[in-house]
């Protein structure tokens, strides 16, 4: 299965909704307020478990933005004809906003711009999360660090 093929096959739907619940469960997932021991680990294990399962669906979507973006600059530069530059390079954004889909693809033709944007929409809005996971983990050390400064000055 050729690249396009394989981008065409994803389900942006399943897509979408996977990154919903993703931003969803990051949403309810609060730095705890009160440093417990107790508190800070519940906290720590939801946020690897999240961590886990956000952080390989977006090495995925990292690899389908990067290969839509790839095909595109492809489509872009390495389209000949035209009598000079401009003539070309718009025959190359014609070419890729009606682009020839593969033999078995139930449409004739897909426009690589619309689905740059989608898996863009995706990979972004899981960088987000992730970044989002990676902020509330530093602030768990943050409070993990203050109930050790605590338990100091208390013995």
């Amino acid at each position: 299965m050729g690249m396009l093929e394989r981008l065409l096959y994803e389900d942006l739907l399943t897509w979408e909704n996977t990154t919903r619940e993703y931003e969803d469960a990051n949403v309810l997932l609060k730095v705890p307020n009160e440093n417990s021991p107790s508190t800070l680990h519940a906290f720590n294990i939801n946020v690897n478990e999240l961590y886990t399962k956000v952080i390989h669906d977006f090495a995925r979507a990292r690899r389908n933005k990067d290969a839509i973006q790839r095909l595109i600059k492809t489509v872009l530069e390495d389209y000949y004809k035209g009598s000079n530059e401009q003539a070309r390079k718009a025959a190359g954004i014609q070419l890729a906003r009606a682009f020839p889909a593969p033999e078995n693809f139930p449409v004739q033709t897909v426009n690589l711009f619309d689905l740059e944007d989608a898996f863009n929409g995706i990979f972004y809005s899981l960088e987000a999360t992730v970044k989002s996971l990676q902020a509330k983990a530093d602030a768990k050390i943050t409070s993990n660090s203050l109930l050790n400064i605590e338990k100091n000055l208390v013995c």
